[in-house]
């Protein structure tokens, strides 16, 4: 396969990504504070979406107050912002027609549609709309796309290259949002009501990952930051935990390298060896210095990333 359409593959699954989570991000926040048991600061939530989505000090820089509907419009629809989530949409497409004749005439379809409706919506639709059935719509549309990528798709290279760009960006996002999460809770100060709120956090936590009924079922219990974290990063079994998604990533470079090379200097070595050392982590050892591990978890991504890019990207 040329170099040219693997990294088109890769950044298409990359950014379709990218898009769902930011939409579900905000939409459980920007409503948490509806029914949060604490009286909640809008402002709180609205620089926990910017921090997420990485854009709370650019934001800082342009308005000197924080205002909800400037926020929504800022990771939805901004084109000057390169991670909203229609940048994302438009970079995927672009990706997936500079890659059209590896992807079914389903998948394309779904991804343009999924363009049109994106571009076809305006600051005055969005406001209209409201935050809830956009964000809504945007994750049902990446739920169509994967369905497309994994039922209509040859099982093939190409196929292997699109998941390792989904499996990389949702370790990246899903570490993002634990980031930003922590932060929030770091801010509770009031002794008497941080119990209520942390528990609160993780619920909210688990959910912008699609995730508090499976760890409810996991745990038998209502969620604790131990127990959160943890589900997190270090379910096996868990789609959108930290560690499921990194122990995918030599399955797919297998489908692409047929030859299973283990040599030291090899990118199946390096890989190996950064995804490895996730499979034997206990939770006693990250939990004094989550914030740490995570941000040296982000910097592992980045350099998987990077190994890839020069060995099959590249062109």
């Amino acid at each position: 396969m040329l170099s040219r359409i693997a990294n088109s593959l890769f950044w298409m699954g990359r950014y379709l990504e990218r898009a769902e989570h930011a939409a579900r991000y905000a939409k459980v926040h920007y409503f948490s504070s509806l029914d949060a048991p604490l009286a909640q600061n809008k402002e709180f939530i609205l620089e926990s979406i910017l921090t997420m989505t990485g854009n709370l000090e650019e934001y800082k820089l342009k308005n000197e107050f924080i205002i909800d509907e400037e926020v929504v419009y800022t990771i939805s629809l901004d084109e000057t912002n390169p991670v909203s989530i229609k940048c994302s949409i438009n970079r995927a497409r672009e990706n997936a027609r500079g890659a059209r004749d590896s992807i079914s005439s389903e998948l394309w379809e779904s991804i343009n549609k999924f363009y049109h409706f994106v571009n076809n919506c305006s600051r005055f639709d969005l406001k209209r709309l409201g935050i809830f059935i956009f964000t809504e719509k945007i994750v049902e549309f990446c739920a169509i796309v994967n369905g497309h990528i994994d039922k209509s798709l040859l099982h093939n290279e190409a196929w292997a290259f699109i998941h390792l760009g989904i499996h990389i960006e949702r370790s990246n996002q899903i570490t993002r949002i634990l980031i930003s999460k922590i932060i929030d809770i770091q801010k509770i100060n009031d002794e008497t009501l941080s119990e209520a709120a942390e528990n609160y956090q993780c619920v909210t936590l688990l959910k912008s990952a699609e995730a508090f009924d499976m760890s409810r079922t996991h745990y038998q219990a209502l969620p604790n930051f131990r127990d959160t974290i943890e589900f997190l990063i270090l379910n096996n079994d868990f789609p959108r935990a930290i560690r499921y998604n990194l122990s995918r990533l030599s399955k797919y470079l297998g489908k692409i390298n047929h030859s299973k090379l283990e040599e030291k200097d090899s990118l199946e070595f390096a890989v190996g060896k950064i995804c490895s050392t996730y499979q034997y982590l206990l939770i006693d050892e990250i939990e004094d210095d989550i914030l740490d591990f995570l941000y040296k978890t982000l910097n592992n991504i980045d350099k998987i990333s990077d190994l890839l890019s020069k060995k099959y990207l590249n062109y």
